[in-house]
């Protein structure tokens, strides 16, 4: 791991950041219990917080409703409690990735389609691993980078946490992944690790406002879209390879589902190229609707004149 980024623990020392201590503390001695183990008590956690945040429930209800019209309310709860069950069980799961055995977690791991990831990889252009906000979403990025064929290859993206302290100690874990860990806003240096020849981690389905994007179709509604993907691939020529993880019932492991790299792909219309990313996100989404982040407001800024459906 090249690049790891250093955690300066005596910056956060001050009595704010105490509970933050204390809870990484408990996090930490959660990362080695038996995965059955954490699955049972983040279930448990997840619908404690199904209770307690009615305003991320009802933003969840209201996705799940528009991706899933013909659903009756009995199946959207379903899958919106089956989806904050999946959200609990995903906080051990972060401590599993930052503290856990990695070679304990490389046997619980098995990959379905490694040979689409292998054949972009060949090409030496650089491979942009396309995937979406599932819950599974920190440990699948860690038991990516354990990959073998992605040693020394691998670099991933993050956003910035509005916590300090958060946000050092995010850093500092997932920088341990793969090689580099990169701002989503560093569009030179997402550039620059393609052209590496490296595999870059990247999940575009959130709301971006402030970046360049378009409005194309996602889960039933339009969703503003980054650009970027297509614009990365076009600079670099670095094939769009999705990816999702996927938590295997009762304590199993994981398995890193990987589908064939985006064919024709950049086209000449940045519009219908980021609706095929949308749809590519989306398909994943359908295949595995359970561990997906329904909670965020994907939704929240619309074409204009449109009015916001959480309203």
């Amino acid at each position: 791991m090249s690049n790891m980024i250093p955690l300066n623990a005596s910056d956060y020392l001050a009595p704010r950041y105490w509970p933050l201590w204390l809870a990484f503390g408990l996090l930490r001695l959660m990362s080695v219990l038996p995965i059955r183990w954490t699955q049972t008590i983040g279930s448990g956690l997840g619908m404690l917080f199904y209770r307690l945040v009615p305003s991320r429930r009802r933003v969840a209800r209201i996705n799940i409703r528009q991706a899933y019209p013909a659903y009756d309310e009995a199946q959207i709860r379903a899958l919106n409690i089956a989806s904050f069950k999946s959200l609990g069980i995903s906080v051990f799961e972060i401590a599993q990735s930052w503290w856990g055995d990695r070679n304990y977690m490389r046997s619980v791991c098995e990959v379905e389609g490694k040979q689409h990831l292998d054949k972009a990889l060949a090409r030496g252009k650089g491979v942009i691993l396309l995937t979406g906000h599932f819950t599974t979403l920190e440990i699948g990025g860690m038991l990516m980078g354990l990959q073998p064929n992605l040693k020394g290859a691998y670099n991933g993206v993050y956003k910035k946490a509005h916590n300090p302290m958060v946000n050092a100690v995010m850093a500092h874990y997932r920088s341990t992944f793969g090689d580099d860990l990169i701002d989503n806003k560093n569009v030179r240096a997402l550039i620059r690790g393609l052209r590496k020849g490296r595999a870059t981690w990247f999940a575009p389905d959130q709301d971006f406002a402030d970046q360049d994007i378009v409005f194309t179709p996602f889960l039933g509604g339009i969703a503003s879209t980054l650009t970027a993907t297509a614009r990365m691939a076009e600079m670099t020529g670095a094939a769009v390879v999705p990816f999702y993880p996927l938590r295997l019932d009762n304590g199993k492991g994981y398995r890193l589902v990987v589908l064939p790299a985006l064919e024709d792909f950049p086209s000449d219309d940045i519009n219908r190229d980021s609706a095929r990313v949308n749809k590519a996100i989306e398909d994943m989404v359908h295949a595995n609707p359970e561990q997906y982040g329904w909670v965020h407001k994907r939704f929240k800024h619309r074409p204009p004149g449109e009015a916001s459906i959480y309203e």
